[in-house]
């Protein structure tokens, strides 16, 4: 499966042209020949590989807010595709306005190129507003979604954690017990990718939330990539990147349970397509030589 695809291109006006995708350009993603924008006449408008910049982007930005990922092939992003990955978006009333939109165009981003032949889409939820959760499969979906939902409200990110892994972690185990035991590689069911984009501290307890996630997918002898959850930061909010921090480093050893939980604080960097699939990809790669690690113990 191509995730971004030869034909995805963007074109670039070089009078404009921008060495870095997060500083000023004009870009036009090209996403199906129906939409396709025809440059202008005598125009010196160039096509540029769509994937060529975001390789270029992740190998050449060694910012602390991005993981070094090293995209050989144009299949790299194929392995987010093993993955049943959810996004568990922050509508907050502090999330109004420049945050909200920096979570939508990220979205939207990613929607457009990297889920272009991903028959399964992403699915999408908010924590206070529980009625509009879908399962996009395009930018467009995406944006429609956002303009859906009123930000509003406080932070409840460990109800919605909650609801989320009860109810995968309680899928997974009735496919094991009906398999007699066997792993699930023949269920259909995907490991857990959750993303979770916020701002503000959590107004709940999600800490006892995960751990009894945790603890009951070491009960089930899961694999350990079964569950992840990533949090990602918008916002320089101080309290929220020391709770965001705690949540990564402290559950696992306090509580003698399974690692499931990546952190990604504020760095000084908007939330571009491109971070937001270098997080997605950095936060695997740390998951995938964590558990080699823990294999080598």
């Amino acid at each position: 499966m191509d995730i971004l695809p030869n034909e995805c291109t963007a074109y670039l006006d070089p009078d404009h042209l921008c060495r870095d995708l997060n500083t000023r350009g004009r870009v036009v993603i090209v996403t199906s020949p129906s939409l396709t924008p025809s440059p202008p006449q005598n125009s010196k408008l160039q096509p540029l590989s769509m994937f060529s910049k975001l390789k270029e982007k992740l190998r050449g930005d060694r910012s602390p807010n991005l993981p070094p990922v090293d995209l050989p092939k144009e299949d790299a992003l194929a392995q987010l595709m093993e993955y049943d990955t959810q996004f568990l978006i922050d509508d907050s009333g502090s999330m109004a306005g420049t945050r909200w939109n920096e979570a939508l165009d990220a979205l939207t981003g990613l929607a457009s190129y990297a889920l272009k032949h991903d028959k399964d889409g992403i699915e999408i939820y908010f924590l206070n507003d529980v009625d509009n959760t879908k399962q996009v499969k395009n930018g467009e979906q995406v944006r429609q979604l956002f303009y859906s939902v009123k930000p509003g409200g406080g932070t409840p990110t460990g109800r919605r954690l909650e609801q989320i892994l009860t109810a995968y972690i309680a899928r997974i185990e009735a496919a094991k017990t009906k398999s007699g035991g066997a792993d699930l590689s023949q269920s259909g069911i995907k490991p857990l990718n959750l993303i979770v984009i916020t701002d503000g501290e959590p107004s709940d307890d999600p800490e006892s939330v995960i751990v009894a996630a945790a603890r009951r997918l070491d009960a089930g002898q899961f694999p350990l990539a079964q569950v992840s959850i990533q949090f990602i930061q918008v916002g320089d909010d101080k309290s929220a990147s020391k709770a965001l921090k705690e949540l990564d480093e402290h559950l696992h050893e306090d509580y003698n349970v399974r690692d499931i939980v990546d952190t990604r604080p504020f760095a000084g960097t908007k939330l571009t397509p491109e971070v937001l699939i270098a997080m997605l990809l950095g936060g695997i790669n740390r998951r995938v030589d964590r558990i080699k690690k823990a294999g080598q113990e």
